[in-house]
């Protein structure tokens, strides 16, 4: 219950004039003592809580009230529980009632909503004014900036710097803020130009800019046109600056941003279902309607979004966001005058002990620069040995800056000791070094250890080679360290041997791939890893069908170019991977790659999505020699991991068997090794096997579940897929199709489902009895880029009428994919279809894309519909979709009815299409239709 509250006076004295002039004008003859009946209705009314309604008033109080009455008089009809009260204010004095905590709703114009907002914590919006001006209907509206059209020397928003405006108010959205914020986003700010005040009306404006008295305007969108259509001004007479011509559907001249129209909202203490009620009323008013047209409006619809007028505010620094406190270097002293001179005083302390620091310090360098200068007179001794040295040897301070170079260290890097004293050791640097690399230098060096290793060097021609390098610290009589000693030494000739000889010893000559030894090599070091955590990974051999045929057709030298591109497209096709790829006999290849982590049975699925993968890159046709050629390959595939007792021969064997009975089975196959795996895994390989099959052989069969509507009267069905297992018996949808999702196999049975109820489709409208049907579309077969293509090739085989045809989509498409499915969709819709969202109100949170996309059903999921009877959450759900669906004229389905209390609850809510067990369990669909179709024809 919402308790009363005491309404100001001066609202009361209007209530009660307004409600005995009524009473005096209603009924020819004085109330009498003895009416019973008026004396009834007046005590009920006095026991109902009242609702103060508060409109901010832009025309004078009697015009607002006249206009806004028919409202609460709806209101008062529609929610029999309260009485509401319709109160009237100016801007000061809606603040003042808000404050006074007078009012249980309010309708303002946006930016003094926001104001208050933050000012008096209200709700969210419930609803968002759709106003009219002639026959054009909008939700949104925005300022306008117009001077007289003979101003030449004013042509755009910079012109305006200096200028006398003229504006209704500072206060409003549409009269001023709008216009002054995108004179702030083009450079110019409030104190640039002046500010005329005119007060409301704002056809004052016009005249203030058509007198001269102002140079330019501020005024809302809308007001030139109706002044001009009903002959108060003419149009030739303006221009309109800065025209923002976005919207192609707005039918005014527009200056700024699009902004929502007037909001109506809440006071926090307005009960829940109250403020339900309210909006639910709001959005029920008839768009266009006598009551719309009463108010001069078009209606209400969903909130729209007033984020944007708060960010406006914000920059216009505008109220709640323009109390910026002022303080003075006077307060500060007054209130932390004790801190600030403890502060001081222990700054005083601190510049003291640094400044001892620093002397001390200064005192303990010089001491180090003596002993240095005693180290380098001894080491005069030693440059001879070091300059006559093979290797290069250089001396840096502790930051890296080299302080001597010998005569091997020019020679081998070009640079003289006049070039690079002073200069760091990091212009040697090389990218192909890596940056941990010189981590593990530093922290060995910093820890007072030498550091020996190899890295790539630049030297000054802009060469790249390879140095081994030793870089140790240099200490004196203390052990400190003042200087570090490198010796580098260029291995890059070396380097290059050994490469030779690696890449002989392990890679093919003619493919540049890993061979055999390389492969045998990385497979045993797998088998070796001793990590946390389980570790699997796949083995791939691949060969070629019948590539003895095509080497003896064309020769050795078409033969070694073909097995040459086959190397190259299996690399590129895994080289974002980790992966290995090796040729390990004349015609055969090897791919190893990892597999999911911490899993005892790989992804049966993901392997042969792997396989298909592999197969699809080997089915492009091949140029060879100027020729053409198209191969196929057999695929024998093993999994192992870290924790499995096989070394790499057998690993190798085990994928070598798999490969046998690939090619065994005719070649173009794929088979994975399956003695010793889980009966699970076994058991989804076949499946999915069988499945291809069912799918290739025609076996699976499409069901038809009837929907109805509210009559009884059949409306259409929905295509279900069925699986006939010979010896498995009817495999569940539920299992398969889940399966067939997490891979293409997925769009393959998508196809098959399309045609086979195509086909029944041409069949009823061939009958002369076309049947509707429903559809349930894959998100991985929507996401395909030639699927409307597809629809249309299959429509032209068929030859049906897509009129009857309804697209079942989820809400989950339509994330980060919606501007993708808004098209197809669109195009798909010019063509007949229709679309149903099913599963409603289990998926996707927003409901901006029922606005956006050509939706025409929703299909409330099963869990609502049984729930609803007894659960007033799920109850409450369903009545928010039905108020939804009715609001934008879409058809509703209510799915999985099955008691009779489901039916009757669906039933009280007049043209909901049911659909469920109670009403028609789902048939083979040649068998159901054939016996509609010959219902239809009896009854005719």
């Amino acid at each position: 219950m919402i308790s009363s509250r005491v309404v100001s006076q001066r609202s009361w004295y209007t209530l009660i004039f307004t409600a005995l002039l009524s009473v005096i004008l209603a009924l020819p003859l004085p109330l009498s003592a003895e009416d019973p009946e008026s004396i009834q209705t007046a005590a009920l009314d006095t026991a109902k809580p009242t609702v103060n309604v508060g409109i901010l008033a832009f025309r004078p109080k009697p015009e607002v009230i006249a206009r806004w009455q028919p409202l609460i008089d709806y209101f008062n009809a529609e929610i029999p529980s309260a009485h509401f009260v319709l109160n009237t204010y100016t801007n000061q004095e809606l603040d003042n009632a808000v404050a006074n905590n007078e009012l249980d709703f309010i309708f303002a114009q946006p930016s003094h909503y926001v104001r208050l907002t933050y000012t008096h914590s209200l709700s969210s919006p419930l609803a968002t004014l759709v106003n009219r001006q002639g026959q054009d209907t909008f939700e949104v509206f925005a300022g306008v900036i117009l001077t007289r059209s003979d101003r030449n020397d004013i042509t755009a928003l910079s012109d305006l710097r200096g200028k006398t405006i003229a504006a209704p108010s500072t206060e409003g959205l549409g009269g001023f803020q709008m216009q002054a914020y995108e004179l702030l986003q083009a450079g110019i700010g409030m104190k640039d130009y002046r500010v005329l005040v005119t007060d409301q009306p704002q056809d004052r404006v016009i005249a203030a800019v058509l007198d001269g008295s102002a140079d330019a305007g501020f005024v809302r969108t809308g007001l030139i046109e109706a002044m001009s259509r009903a002959g108060k001004l003419d149009p030739q007479q303006f221009k309109v600056l800065n025209p923002n011509t976005r919207r192609l559907d707005f039918p005014f001249a527009a200056s700024t941003r699009f902004y929502p129209e007037w909001p109506f909202a809440a006071m926090t203490h307005v009960e829940h279902d109250l403020a339900r009620q309210v909006a639910a009323g709001l959005l029920a008013i008839p768009h266009g309607g006598e009551l719309a047209e009463s108010m001069r409006i078009h209606g209400f619809t969903i909130p729209g979004d007033y984020r944007n007028i708060d960010q406006l505010l914000r920059t216009l620094r505008m109220p709640p966001f323009d109390d910026v406190p002022f303080v003075t270097l006077q307060d500060i002293w007054e209130n932390w005058k004790s801190l600030i001179i403890t502060a001081l005083f222990l700054l005083g302390i601190l510049l003291i002990l640094a400044l001892f620091y620093l002397f001390y310090r200064n005192r303990h360098l010089l001491h180090i620069q003596r002993e240095l200068q005693d180290y380098i007179a001894e080491n005069q001794k030693l440059k001879l040995a070091v300059e006559q040295s093979p290797v290069s040897i250089a001396l840096t301070d502790l930051q890296s800056r080299v302080l001597y170079i010998n005569h091997a260290f020019t020679q081998n890097t070009g640079y003289r000791p006049e070039e690079i004293h002073g200069k760091k050791m990091n212009i040697f640097k090389s990218d192909n070094t890596p940056p941990q690399l010189f981590q593990q230098l530093w922290t060995s060096l910093l820890d007072g250890k030498s550091w020996h290793g190899e890295m790539a060097s630049t030297y000054k021609d802009g060469q790249e080679h390879d140095e081994e390098l030793v870089v140790s610290p240099i200490t004196n009589a203390d052990g400190d360290t003042f200087a570090y000693l490198t010796i580098k030494q260029d291995i890059t000739e070396r380097k290059r041997s050994e490469a030779h000889i690696h890449r002989l010893a392990y890679y093919d000559q003619l493919t540049g791939l890993a061979n055999r030894a390389l492969l045998t090599k990385t497979l045993a070091a797998h088998l070796r890893e001793h990590q946390r955590h389980l570790v699997s990974r796949l083995l791939l051999l691949i060969n070629i069908d019948r590539f003895k045929v095509i080497n003896d057709a064309r020769g050795h030298v078409f033969g070694d170019a073909l097995l040459h591109a086959l190397g190259q497209r299996l690399h590129s096709l895994v080289q974002d991977k980790d992966a290995l790829v090796a040729r390990i006999s004349a015609d055969e290849y090897a791919i190893m790659l990892s597999c999911d982590a911490s899993k005892d049975t790989p992804d049966v699925n993901k392997i042969m999505s792997i396989a298909d993968e592999i197969h699809v890159c080997v089915a492009q046709p091949f140029l060879i020699n100027g020729e053409l050629l198209t191969i196929a390959v057999s695929l024998g595939m093993v999994t192992f991991n870290n924790a499995c007792d096989l070394n790499g021969d057998e690993v190798l064997q085990r994928a070598d068997t798999a490969l046998h009975h690939a090619r065994s089975a005719g070649g173009n196959q794929s088979a994975l090794f399956e003695p010793g795996m889980l009966n699970q895994i076994s058991n989804q390989f076949l499946l999915d096997k069988e499945l291809r099959e069912a799918i290739r052989s025609e076996t699976l069969d499409i069901y038809l579940q009837p929907q109805f509507d509210t009559n009884g009267e059949l409306y259409g069905a929905e295509a279900l897929v069925r699986w006939p297992h010979p010896t498995r018996g009817m495999v569940p949808p539920s299992l398969f199709i889940p399966m067939a999702e997490k891979s293409d196999l997925i769009v393959d049975l998508s196809e098959y489902v399309f045609r086979k109820s195509f086909l029944l489709l041409a069949e009823s409208q061939r009958q002369g009895h076309p049947l509707h049907i429903a559809i349930n579309v894959s998100p991985r077969h929507c996401r395909k880029s030639n699927l409307v293509e597809w629809i249309v090739a299959l429509v032209e085989e068929t030859g049906v009428d897509l009129g009857y045809l309804t697209l079942e989509i989820t809400e989950g498409l339509f994330i980060g994919n919606l501007e993708m499915v808004s098209q197809r969709m669109k195009l798909l819709h010019a063509m007949g279809i229709r679309f149903s969202i099913d599963d409603f109100g289990t998926g996707y949170s927003s409901l901006s894309y029922l606005k956006q996309l050509p939706i025409h059903e929703l299909k409330i999921d099963k869990s609502f519909i049984q729930d609803a009877p007894h659960n007033t959450n799920s109850a409450a759900l369903v009545e928010a979709i039905l108020a939804v669906a009715k609001h934008m004229e879409l058809v509703v389905v209510a799915e999985g009815v099955e008691t009779q209390e489901q039916h009757a609850y669906i039933k009280r809510h007049h043209g909901v299409i049911q659909q469920g067990f109670l009403l028609g369990r789902p048939q083979p669909g040649k068998e159901w239709l054939d016996q509609w179709i010959a219902s239809q024809k009896s009854r005719h």
